[in-house]
């Protein structure tokens, strides 16, 4: 049965949870869940958000670490039709403060490292109703986990639609605020569709193991986990990425398929475990964000020993609109520095300050 990439995510993922409601969703340390359960725990945070008066369209955000309540939130936004807002938690206080305001988010989830954090700004986000503690105790707020199993078991089965927005990114540039990048169901079906002639097309399916390592408040962290779901993989979920547990759980997960910034296959490939480290699992591993020296590329090949895929692109783009397949990771074809061909359905075009089109051969 062909994936209905015509349907909004959350009715794609009410569709993966039909097909596969036994299989497992996500793990996050020794903590699994089933399809079902994860639809199960949506559904409470939807109507949490509902009972918040958060409606259709309101900016919920999260300040935490990687974790599978993320992704139960990001699961319950799309139901309730509120927008999830990613928060990176690297920056200082003020500048979170910036996003949640510029965001204007009506409740905040918070890790346990950033409490401190955000009891320095609390009373500078004037339009936060509710701020709810994941992980750790706090002795104001309520717990997510209490808050989520309070509410009812119930999928309120709103109507939604491709131009709604799902989530909310924010991409700093080299001067500036953070700039807020919406993102809709049609921007996520497209990019899902685009990668199944890409990275998806024949390691992403049933039961497949992804390791989701890179940060959910980023397009790669995000798109990693929610592919997962759409083609119903199991995904182990890291809180940050550590190269020691990456080996590890390579081994003992099985891993297939992940994705990877430049900085941290160098750090694994520099690993004094990385020779030994049972690589036989895995399948792909996606690279980009960032350029690669060639040599540490050439390594890597030879240590994993799978498919190498090199995506460009940017948050805007819901990720990689530029795709460097296998086949263009042999060296002597002499593309290694290259970020590769258009996706499917990508249209490119090199201009001059005018905005004029260049020439083959132009720079």
């Amino acid at each position: 049965m062909e994936i209905p990439f015509e349907k909004t995510l959350a009715n794609i993922l009410r569709w993966r949870v039909n097909k596969n409601p036994d299989l497992i969703a996500h793990k996050f340390g020794d903590r699994e869940t089933t399809y079902r359960e994860f639809d199960s725990y949506a559904n409470k945070i939807s109507q949490g958000l509902i009972s918040l008066d958060c409606y259709p369209d309101t900016r919920v955000a999260f300040l935490a670490k990687n974790s599978d309540y993320f992704f139960e939130f990001l699961y319950g936004t799309l139901k309730s039709r509120t927008v999830a807002v990613g928060v990176n938690w690297r920056l200082a206080p003020p500048e979170v403060s910036f996003i949640v305001n510029d965001s204007k988010s009506e409740v905040l989830f918070v890790g346990s490292e950033f409490f401190g954090l955000v009891e320095k700004i609390k009373d500078d986000l004037p339009h936060v109703k509710k701020i709810i503690a994941v992980g750790d105790v706090h002795e104001e707020w309520e717990g997510f986990v209490d808050w989520r199993d309070a509410q009812e078991d119930k999928d309120p089965l709103l109507e939604t639609f491709s131009e709604d927005d799902v989530i909310q990114l924010y991409t700093s540039g080299t001067t500036g605020s953070p700039k807020g990048v919406q993102l809709t169901n049609a921007n996520f079906s497209s990019a899902n569709i685009m990668a199944t002639y890409g990275y998806y097309r024949d390691t992403f399916k049933e039961q497949s193991v992804n390791l989701v390592c890179m940060p959910v408040f980023h397009v790669a962290g995000t798109n990693m986990g929610l592919a997962g779901y759409v083609f119903g993989c199991k995904s182990i979920i890291i809180p940050e990425v550590d190269p020691t547990l990456i080996l590890q759980l390579v081994e003992k997960e099985r891993i297939e398929n992940t994705l990877f910034v430049p900085a941290v296959i160098l750090f694994l490939i520099q690993h004094p475990e990385v020779e030994s480290t049972d690589w036989s699992s895995l399948k792909t591993v996606v690279y980009g964000a960032s350029p690669i020296a060639q040599d540490t590329l050439e390594k890597a090949i030879e240590i994993m020993d799978c498919e190498f895929w090199q995506v460009y692109g940017l948050t805007e783009t819901n990720g990689a609109v530029t795709f460097l397949s296998p086949e263009d990771h042999d060296p002597s074809k002499e593309k290694l520095r290259s970020c590769g061909k258009p996706g499917h359905g990508t249209e490119i075009k090199v201009v001059d300050e005018e905005g004029k089109d260049l020439p083959v051969g132009e720079v």
